[in-house]
């Protein structure tokens, strides 16, 4: 009997894991939206409660996407010591994705919290312009110590991913130690109790997970998708089996955040079971991987970045006007959130389209590529692709 061979680790670009950001974004937009709505329309309770309170988990799983889409980029790369300049070039690279926009909308909502000030108003969270300014333009207000989450608040998480970038020379070498299926599924689950066993003992509170102490929930989803690719790159099975029932894969993981919420449990909880759906749609098989793969949802993870990064700015500054005081009623609270809805979309549009692409391309051409490493990150080869496809699809090659 002939031997089997070995499944690959999946290489180049894997379009539905692009096509997944834009919606996740989404959803935090819903959950950063659910305050401001069911203030100005209060019967749109019972779609958006469930959102605020359990729609946290998105921010999970975009650590579990990144450690994985960062191992499938840079495993080689990392594999050892790379020497200063190619640890340069990746930050670099990776800082060409989202500071240029978030140093842009950061200006200019300290430009508003001025002006607003000015005239007699002020724009909530706006925070002073001493340590927290300095802890949101260095990228550190994600890692922990702080009181509350000031100017752009989503911007923790991007400070707490930045954390896990500046030690993946040691991280890496370490996953890539597990050789074995069976190890690697140890280390998936090791790597998703770190958060889970951490916040056991501090507490799943908002504060704690988000400004107090999010280190442990960055670290932990991040080293489970760097875990899940390894599981891929060490011959497992498993992530060909999660490939052919994705659609499964992803309605199991919606209800596990489902019955841990019903039970009065964290929804952090689902974290095993949620991570599992990035190898899934890795395989590039099924349903779930054709939509999210279409053009559309393609735009839309292009786009992610920038509204993931606009949205609170944008829904703080316009809740002066759009308010049940001046939106009064159901259908006046519809208009407003429809406003709040419209104006995130169009902002995030013009921040990619004004600042973040123009940005990444100049950055880019600063430096050249590391020598181990793709040209850029896989994540961000996408543009061109959508852009070249006549029938929506685009190629999968890297």
């Amino acid at each position: 009997m002939t031997e089997q061979p070995r499944p690959a680790a999946p290489t180049g670009l894997i379009p539905s894991l692009v096509g997944i950001r834009g919606y996740l974004a989404l959803i935090v937009v819903v959950v950063h939206l659910a305050p401001f709505a069911v203030a100005l329309v209060p019967a749109t309770e019972a779609f958006f409660l469930p959102f605020w309170h359990h729609g946290y988990v998105v921010l999970d799983l975009f650590f579990v996407l990144s450690g994985f889409v960062i191992s499938s980029g840079y495993a080689r790369t990392f594999a050892r010591w790379p020497g200063w300049p190619t640890f340069g070039k990746f930050l670099w690279a990776r800082l060409s994705r989202f500071y240029p926009v978030h140093l842009a909308v950061l200006a200019v909502m300290v430009a508003a919290v001025l002006g607003s000030r000015a005239v007699g108003r002020e724009i909530p969270h706006g925070g002073d312009l001493t340590w927290d300014l300095l802890r949101q333009v260095t990228l550190t207000s994600g890692w922990g110590g702080a009181d509350a989450l000031t100017w752009n608040g989503p911007v923790w998480s991007l400070s707490a991913e930045w954390a896990c970038y500046l030690v993946l020379p040691v991280l890496l070498p370490l996953v890539q130690r597990l050789r074995t299926p069976t190890a690697a599924v140890l280390g998936y689950v090791v790597a998703c109790a770190i958060p889970l066993v951490c916040y056991s003992f501090l507490g799943f509170d908002d504060g704690t997970i988000t400004y107090g102490m999010p280190l442990p929930r960055a670290f932990g989803a991040f080293l489970a998708g760097c875990a899940l690719y390894q599981l891929a790159a060490v011959g497992s099975r498993i992530p060909q089996w999660l490939g052919r029932v994705t659609g499964p894969v992803v309605a199991v993981a919606v209800l596990a955040i489902v019955v841990a919420a019903s039970l009065g449990y964290p929804s952090m909880l689902a974290l095993p079971v949620v991570g599992l759906v990035v190898p899934a749609l890795a395989q590039r098989h099924g349903l779930v991987d054709r939509f999210l793969s279409t053009r559309v949802s393609l735009l839309g993870g292009e786009y992610s970045v920038a509204l993931f990064l606009v949205h609170v700015p944008w829904i703080l500054a316009a809740s002066l006007v759009v308010n049940p005081r001046t939106f009064p009623g159901p259908a006046w609270g519809v208009v407003g959130i429809l406003l709040l809805v419209a104006g995130a979309f169009v902002l995030a549009w013009l921040a990619y389209v004004v600042v973040e692409r123009p940005a990444q391309r100049w950055m880019r051409r600063l430096v050249r590529r590391a020598p181990a490493a793709p040209a850029r990150p896989i994540e961000e080869r996408v543009e061109e692709r959508v852009e070249a496809a006549p029938n929506g699809r685009t190629d999968t090659s890297p």
